[in-house]
């Protein structure tokens, strides 16, 4: 009887642990998947960029990316430090994996490749991706004075106080990425064809591939001096607000042929081609769009710490400047007529007194005889 007791207590025990188990496995599971983002658990496309806010809550924030860069009203902060790499000569590392993953051409990065200067903190690589469109549509997401580029480049780093790239997605300082704009040239671009080459070998989604370690910083444009900075976020859900962006104002060149081998090879999914994988410009809602070097609107007008005008200021400003061109111009034209009008005087009084002598010389005066009439005295003008 006893033992028969145990057994059952015993099968309890088990039975009660069994389901101890599974649901701690299941919790599990669920944080597993709620840490990789929520990116993760709906699709999306750029087809269909005007429904991400309604399954990302964050794309419809006020501070998201790309943007249009008005070159007319950015303004010039001489306080950004230049932008320090290390690290980013991977030639002779070992090798790289290159990624179709259905949205982009993605290259993995080692964390020894860092951004030590240009942030309040030190920021480690992750990834580089590219934006592109077709031959008729060009495809980088910034647009300089609203033009778009044929393709454009993002290295992304995440904040070094941060674990990872996931932890610091979320993170009000967690992100910062390098853009570049890329343009057509007339020769072929070896570096980028480090990585073209290979595109044969992944043009099916959520297939990689392995290339040799090279040097990445040449994947950017020679001078990183000249760029722009301004806060926005994640251009693909879920549109976190935490990118600090710095666009280089020196565009890269690529050949038309190693373009057209981005824009036509890789498939997504149904085998379709992936291309215009570029989302719209958004709006900046008051934010401002900051220049390392100065522009044409900023030339010789640094503005440390810009302040919005009231539309009064600027009409005074205008008018002002207006006035004194006004009065320098009426000036010299006041000025000339009266130098003319003086010279016509003069002339005009020197014929005068010339005409009045010599019509004294030609008078010939008769006196009248004694005893005559008045009206025998006779004037004779030759």
């Amino acid at each position: 009887m006893l033992l028969h007791m145990f057994l059952i207590l015993h099968l309890q025990v088990l039975v009660m642990a069994s389901s101890s188990s599974s649901e701690e496995d299941g919790s599990s599971e669920r944080d597993d998947e709620h840490s990789k983002g929520s990116s993760h658990q709906h699709q999306w496309g750029y087809h269909d960029q005007d429904t991400w806010s309604s399954a990302f809550e964050h794309c419809s924030g006020k501070s998201q990316s790309p943007i249009d860069i008005d070159t007319h009203k950015v303004f010039y902060d001489p306080r950004l430090p230049p932008i320090k790499l290390e690290g980013y000569d991977l030639t002779g590392s070992p090798a790289l994996t290159l990624i179709n993953n259905g949205h982009t051409l993605q290259l993995s990065l080692p964390s020894s490749m860092r951004i030590m200067r240009g942030f309040d903190h030190v920021y480690v690589a992750a990834q580089l991706h590219f934006h592109w469109g077709t031959t008729e549509v060009p495809g980088s997401e910034h647009t300089i004075d609203n033009i778009h580029f044929p393709a454009e480049i993002h290295v992304v780093h995440y904040n070094s106080k941060y674990a990872n790239l996931t932890e610091a997605a979320s993170k009000a300082d967690g992100l910062a990425v390098l853009g570049g704009f890329i343009g057509i040239g007339l020769h072929e671009n070896d570096n980028y064809e480090k990585i073209l080459s290979a595109l044969t070998d992944i043009s099916i989604e959520e297939s990689d591939t392995e290339i040799p370690g090279f040097n990445v910083r040449h994947l950017l444009p020679n001078s990183l001096e000249r760029f722009y900075r301004y806060n926005g976020s994640l251009t693909t859900p879920p549109c976190f607000q935490t990118v600090s962006w710095s666009l280089f104002n020196d565009s890269i060149r690529v050949s038309r042929r190693q373009l057209a081998a981005l824009e036509d090879t890789l498939k997504t999914e149904h085998n379709k081609l992936l291309s215009k994988n570029f989302r719209a410009p958004q709006l900046l809602h008051g934010r401002k769009v900051l220049a390392s070097f100065h522009t044409v609107s900023t030339m010789g007008k640094p503005r440390e710490a810009p302040q919005p005008e009231t539309q009064d200021n600027n009409v005074m400003k205008t008018s002002g400047g207006e006035w004194h061109i006004l009065a320098i111009t009426f000036g010299v034209l006041f000025a000339i007529t009266f130098l003319v009008f003086s010279m016509y005087t003069y002339q005009q009084k020197k014929k005068y007194s010339k005409f009045k002598k010599d019509s004294k010389q030609n008078v010939i005066y008769k006196p009248a005889a004694i005893g005559k009439d008045i009206d025998q005295t006779s004037v004779t003008i030759t």
